[in-house]
C-alpha cells in the first residue's frame, strides 16, 4: 500500500472514528432544538386557547402547531447533521496534519479556505509549521555550512601552532605564524556570531525593541566606523545623509549599514569612490549606496544573498558569506527591499527600500 492509499485509509479511519462520537452528540443536540421547537408551540397553542376560547380556533391552532413542529424537525435536523459533519471533517483534517507534524514533516500545511469555521486555528497551525520548517533549515544549513566553513580556520591554527612546536623558527616566521593564527582565531569568532545572528534574525517573524531615531545621524556614524578603512585605501567616501526618522531596531539596522559599506570599501579599489545617498520617496526611506568596484557577474548577483556564498574566491579569506544573507533578513524584517545593480569592472549599487509607517 503506497502512501497516499494510507492517508486515505487513515483519514477515513479518523472521519469514521469522530463520527462515531459524534453521533450522541448530534442526536441530543437536535432532540433539545425539536423539544425547544415543541414547547414553543405548545406555548403558543396555550396563548391562542386562553385568547380565542373557541373550540374551532383551538383545534386550528393546534394543526398548525403540529405542522410548524414537523416542518421544524424536518428542517432543523438535516441542518444541524450537516453543520456537525462539516465541523467533524474540519477537526479530522486538523488531527491529520498534527499526526504529519508529529512525525517530523514540517512542511505540511493545512489548505486555507475562508469559509472554514476553524480559519484562525488553521492560520496558527500553518505559521507554527513554517517556524518549525525554518528551525530545521537553519539546523542544517548549521551542520552542512558551518561545519564546513568551520575546518578551514581550524586547520590553519593547528598547523601554524605545530609549525611553532616542532622547529625551531626565526623571530620573523614566529611573528608571520602567530599573525595568521591571530587572524584565523578572529575569524572563527566573528564566524560565530555572524552565524548566530542569522540564525536569530531568520528565525525572526518580527522586529522587537523599535524606537524612533535619526536614521540619517545612523549612516554618518557608519561611515565613521567604517573611515579606517576607506581612508586606509584612499578612497573618496561621500554621502547626503538629510534627518530622516525611522522606527526600527537601531542595533539591527546598524548592522545593515555596516554590512552594505563595508562591503563596498572591502571591494573598492585604491583610489576609488564610494557614494552613499538617504532619499524619501513617496511612501518610503530609500538609501543607495553605490561603489567604482570591481562589480558583478549575473551568477554572482542570483547567489549573492544566500548564506556562506562568496563570489569573489579572491577576497573569501577575509570574508564569512553572510553578511548579504543577514542583511536581506534584516530588511525582509522591516517589510521592505533590497536589490543590487552591478556591472563587472565598473561597480555596484546597493538599493534598499524602506516602508515609512
Amino acid at each position: 500500500m503506497n502512501h497516499v492509499d494510507m492517508s486515505r485509509k487513515i483519514k477515513k479511519e479518523n472521519l469514521h472514528g469522530f463520527t462515531e462520537k459524534a453521533i450522541p452528540q448530534v442526536v441530543i443536540q437536535s432532540a433539545v432544538i425539536v423539544l425547544s421547537a415543541f414547547a414553543s408551540n405548545m406555548f403558543m397553542t396555550w396563548i391562542v386557547t386562553d385568547v380565542a376560547r373557541v373550540q374551532d380556533t383551538y383545534q386550528g391552532a393546534a394543526y398548525e402547531s403540529l405542522g410548524t413542529l414537523v416542518l421544524t424537525i424536518c428542517i432543523i435536523v438535516p441542518i444541524n447533521t450537516i453543520a456537525y459533519r462539516r465541523r467533524l471533517r474540519e477537526v479530522v483534517t486538523l488531527s491529520e496534519h498534527i499526526q504529519r507534524v508529529a512525525d517530523g514533516d514540517y512542511r505540511t500545511r493545512i489548505p486555507i479556505n475562508p469559509k472554514d469555521q476553524i480559519l484562525p486555528v488553521y492560520e496558527n497551525f500553518n505559521k507554527m509549521c513554517a517556524e518549525l520548517q525554518s528551525v530545521e533549515i537553519l539546523r542544517n544549513d548549521f551542520i552542512n555550512n558551518y561545519s564546513h566553513e568551520f575546518k578551514t580556520p581550524i586547520a590553519s591554527i593547528n598547523g601554524f601552532a605545530s609549525l611553532l612546536l616542532e622547529k625551531e623558527c626565526t623571530k620573523e616566521q614566529e611573528k608571520e605564524y602567530l599573525e595568521i593564527i591571530k587572524d584565523e582565531s578572529e575569524r572563527l569568532s566573528n564566524l560565530a556570531k555572524n552565524t548566530i545572528l542569522l540564525s536569530k534574525v531568520s528565525s525572526q517573524q518580527m522586529i522587537t525593541d523599535m524606537e524612533q531615531y535619526n536614521l540619517g545621524e545612523q549612516l554618518r556614524q557608519c561611515a565613521i566606523i567604517l573611515s579606517p578603512q576607506w581612508l586606509a585605501k584612499k578612497i573618496t567616501f561621500s554621502g547626503e545623509f538629510p534627518d530622516i526618522f525611522f522606527e526600527g531596531n537601531k542595533e539591527l539596522m546598524q548592522h545593515l549599514w555596516l554590512n552594505i559599506m563595508g562591503n563596498a570599501v572591502k571591494y573598492t579599489p585604491e583610489g576609488g569612490t564610494i557614494t552613499a545617498e538617504l532619499t524619501k520617496e513617496n511612501h518610503n526611506i530609500v538609501v543607495t549606496v553605490s561603489d567604482t568596484g570591481e562589480g558583478m557577474s549575473e551568477e554572482t548577483m542570483k547567489h549573492l544573498f544566500e548564506p556562506y556564498f562568496q563570489g569573489d574566491t579572491s577576497h573569501s579569506g577575509k570574508g564569512l558569506g553572510l553578511g548579504m544573507a543577514i542583511s536581506k533578513r534584516i530588511v525582509e524584517l522591516c517589510y521592505g527591499k533590497i536589490r543590487v545593480e552591478s556591472q563587472e569592472d565598473i561597480g555596484s549599487q546597493f538599493i534598499v527600500e524602506l516602508p515609512v509607517k
